[in-house]
């Protein structure tokens, strides 16, 4: 499954990534994308979930971003928080055929330590992801309860292989995450 992204929701992400940009103050950077541009990437990873069930992605979006929102999404009365990001193409095809694993580079889904203190207001954290070369699509990797993760997965600094992560963070083996369906 994945969800064609439309030039109207491009449009649509630059123009809202423009509105957040004064009121947020942005928890890390990445190397491979601008600020901005990360705006962009969650923006349309929202848009495309929301799109995904069938919804029209048009309503999920705010009147304002003066401050964090509490959620991305409501599905079954569960607070949902949307995570995109964008993967090397050789690592989003293993991620989205579950052929990737768990401590190989890209094998897990990383949560900045400066997000965890807001994982209590959701109920789930739902990740998808851009192939970084062409993002044209948008992918559902996933699902886990937020209370999983703050049990079972600590903030490090330190890969499995040994090596260090950008920032540190809670790394969610991929193996681990649910159907999106499910909540459906």
């Amino acid at each position: 499954m994945k969800v064609l992204i439309t030039p109207e929701m491009r449009e649509a992400a630059k123009n809202e990534a423009l509105k957040r940009d004064k009121f947020i103050r942005h928890h890390f950077e990445v190397g491979h994308l601008s600020p901005m541009e990360r705006d962009v990437v969650g923006f349309l990873g929202e848009f495309a979930r929301v799109s995904l069930i069938k919804t029209d992605w048009k309503a999920n979006i705010r009147e304002n971003y003066f401050t964090i929102d509490d959620y991305d999404v409501v599905i079954n009365e569960l607070k949902i928080d949307i995570k995109t990001e964008t993967v090397p193409r050789i690592s989003a095809l293993k991620i989205i055929d579950k052929t990737i694993h768990d401590n190989e580079l890209y094998g897990r889904r990383l949560i900045n330590k400066n997000q965890l203190a807001f994982l209590d207001k959701y109920d789930w954290i739902f990740f998808g992801l851009f192939i970084r070369e062409e993002m044209d699509y948008w992918y559902p990797i996933g699902i886990i309860d937020t209370k999983t993760i703050i049990r079972d997965y600590p903030a490090t600094i330190f890969r499995p292989d040994g090596k260090r992560y950008p920032f540190p963070g809670s790394p969610i083996p991929t193996s681990i995450l649910q159907d999106y369906k499910t909540l459906i």
